[in-house]
């Protein structure tokens, strides 16, 4: 199976961890550039599966990038979405017009950039990628699960009884993990539209 990733290309650090952690929780490897130069030369290089780009910033605009993405014949196929603030219909024509596949306007939630996803996507491959895990920077520098002692069992447990008892998740956790998630990046995207410019 191909990599699945997605490709962030924003100047605004904060977007980028944002985006990053969103679209990791999917199962999606994130690729981060920030400027429109970086962006193409990463997607020229990990030919990403989506990519998600701003509409201002510096030197190159998210249009200029746009343009030049889908001029090069390894990068014109792929889907991008603009993640932007603006939302007036000149912008939106332009991009579309340049080939943007859609919008995703800020601030934005997890669930909607799921089904953004998910629309443009398809379902096949939001599942291929949610069964995908990418480890993270933390999880690979840590020591082989192999190499770690097992807790001893007692004589009337089964390797099976520990797996089902250490892997098993109510449906009420699993959706208060999401509404925990949310906060979170409704929190973080607050602090970065509050912090003053300059």
């Amino acid at each position: 199976m191909n990599e699945l990733s997605v490709l962030i290309i924003d100047d605004d650090v904060w977007m980028q961890r944002i985006l990053s952690k969103i679209v990791s929780s999917f199962g999606f490897k994130p690729y981060v550039a920030s400027n429109g130069y970086d962006g193409i030369a990463l997607a020229v290089e990990h030919h990403p599966t989506l990519i998600m780009l701003d509409v201002l910033m510096a030197d190159l605009s998210g249009h200029q990038t746009l343009k030049v993405l889908k001029s090069i014949k390894r990068t014109r196929d792929i889907p991008i979405i603009m993640v932007t603030a603006i939302s007036d219909i000149e912008n939106i024509g332009t991009a579309i017009r340049t080939g943007a596949i859609g919008f995703i306007g800020k601030p934005f939630t997890r669930a909607t950039i799921f089904e953004k996803l998910r629309d443009v996507l398809g379902k096949d491959i939001i599942s291929q990628a949610s069964a995908i895990k990418y480890p993270t920077e933390k999880e690979a520098d840590e020591p082989d699960v192999q190499a770690v002692p097992q807790p001893i069992r007692q004589e009337n447990e089964s390797p099976q009884h520990d797996i089902h008892k250490t892997t098993t998740l109510s449906p009420g956790s699993i959706s208060q993990r999401y509404k925990e998630d949310d906060k979170r990046n409704l929190d973080a995207i607050k602090e970065l539209l509050l912090k003053p410019k300059g």
